[in-house]
C-alpha cells in the first residue's frame, strides 16, 4: 500500500497533463500512486493519460466518466467513492497544477510530526502565457496549530486543495459541496473541526497557474445561494467543536466579501440587492455583526492592513452601505487592473 494517493482531476487539459505527470514522477519521494478522474475530457487529455498508465500500469489508475458532472468537487467526490484510494495519505491536484520536485517529499514528512493531519505548504500565482509570478501566498503562518483553536487562523487558510496533504482516515464520509464555488472550503473547515493539528511550511511546492479566460466571473446567484446555505449547516454541525466563530467569519470572508464581488462582475445579478440579501442573511443566521468573536476589531486588527480592511466592511455592512464598498472596489479595479484579496 502506498503512503499518498495523488487524486488529478482533468478535463480538456491536453496542455498541462504530460507535464503535471512528469513532475510528480520526477518528485524526491516516490512512494505513491496516482488516481486520474476525467471529467468527459473533448480533447486528448485521455489520450495523452491513457499512454502514461501503460507505461506506469503499477502507478496510474484512470477513470474516464461517460457522463460530464461539470464540477471539480463532484468529480473528487467520484474520487474518494471509487474505492481506488489504498494510500495513508491523499493529495489533491488539478491536471495543470505544477510542482516543485520536493512537493510530496517535505508534505509527507511536515506530516509525519506528532499531532498532524494535515499539512499546508506556500504556493504562487503564476500567469501562463508569460510566467510571471503575480503572489506568493500562505507565508507567514505558524509551524503548527493545534486544538483548540484560539485565533481566527482557520479562516485565513486558503481555501483550495492542491496545497495540502490530508490523512485518508481523516475523512470518512466528508465530501465537497455540489455547487460549482467554494466547493472546497467547508470540506477543509469540516476537516479543521476533526483533525487533531496542522503544519505549516513557508516554502513554495506549488505553483498556481493563471489562465487569462477565466479572469471574467459567471458565478451563478444560484450557486451563491447554495454556498451560502452550505455554511449555516456546517455552523450547526459545528456548535459544540469550538469552530462556530471560525465559520462565522469564514462565511463572512465567503458570501459577505467574495461572493459579492463576484455578483458584482455577473450582469444579471443586481449588487445592491444581492448586498442587502447578505446582510439579512447574516442577521437571520449568524447574529455576526453583534457577537461574533472573530469579527471584532480586536481580534481582526491582528491581520493587519487586510483585517482592518474587513473590519471596515463589516461595518459597512452593518450602517447598510456595502454598495459603497462595491463601487469603490469597482473604481480600483478599474484603474490598477487588480483584484483586492481578502
Amino acid at each position: 500500500m502506498p503512503k499518498i494517493t495523488v487524486v488529478i482531476t482533468t478535463y480538456n487539459l491536453e496542455k498541462f497533463i504530460a507535464k503535471s505527470l512528469d513532475e510528480l514522477f520526477a518528485q524526491t519521494f516516490q512512494d505513491f500512486n496516482i488516481l486520474v478522474i476525467d471529467d468527459c475530457s473533448e480533447d486528448s487529455t485521455v489520450d495523452i493519460v491513457r499512454e502514461y498508465m501503460a507505461q506506469f500500469s503499477d502507478r496510474i489508475v484512470g477513470i474516464f466518466l461517460e457522463e460530464n458532472l461539470g464540477m471539480p468537487g463532484l468529480t473528487r467526490n467520484f474520487a474518494l467513492d471509487s474505492g481506488k484510494i489504498d494510500g495513508e495519505f491523499i493529495v489533491f491536484l488539478d491536471g495543470d497544477d505544477s510542482v516543485e520536485p520536493e512537493y510530496l517529499e517535505i508534505l509527507y514528512a511536515m506530516v509525519q510530526k506528532p499531532n498532524t493531519d494535515i499539512a499546508v505548504c506556500a504556493y504562487d500565482r503564476v500567469e501562463y502565457k508569460t510566467g510571471d509570478i503575480q503572489c506568493v501566498e500562505m507565508q507567514g503562518f505558524p509551524e503548527v496549530i493545534e486544538k483548540p483553536y484560539e485565533s481566527n487562523i482557520l479562516a485565513f487558510i486558503n481555501t483550495s486543495a492542491w496545497n495540502k496533504i490530508i490523512r485518508t482516515a481523516l475523512i470518512e464520509d466528508i465530501r465537497f459541496s455540489k455547487f460549482s464555488v467554494g466547493e472546497e472550503v467547508c470540506f477543509l473547515l469540516r476537516l479543521y473541526a476533526k483533525c487533531s493539528g496542522i503544519r505549516f511550511t513557508n516554502q513554495v511546492l506549488i505553483h498556481y497557474q493563471i489562465h487569462s479566460s477565466s479572469v471574467i466571473s459567471n458565478t451563478k446567484l444560484a450557486d451563491i445561494h447554495a454556498f451560502a446555505a452550505e455554511f449555516v449547516k456546517l455552523h450547526d454541525e459545528t456548535s459544540e467543536l469550538r469552530i462556530n466563530d471560525t465559520v462565522e467569519l469564514a462565511a463572512f470572508l465567503h458570501i459577505g466579501l467574495s461572493m459579492a464581488i463576484r455578483a458584482k462582475d455577473n450582469p444579471d445579478i443586481n449588487a445592491g440587492e444581492h448586498a442587502s440579501w447578505t446582510r439579512y442573511y447574516f442577521s437571520k443566521n449568524f447574529a455576526m455583526f453583534k457577537k461574533s468573536r472573530l469579527l471584532k476589531f480586536s481580534s481582526l486588527c491582528d491581520r493587519g492592513v487586510r483585517g482592518l480592511a474587513i473590519w471596515a466592511c463589516l461595518f459597512l455592512y452593518r450602517i447598510r452601505s456595502f454598495s459603497l464598498f462595491l463601487l469603490l472596489y469597482g473604481l480600483y479595479r478599474k484603474i490598477t487592473r487588480k483584484d483586492v484579496k481578502f
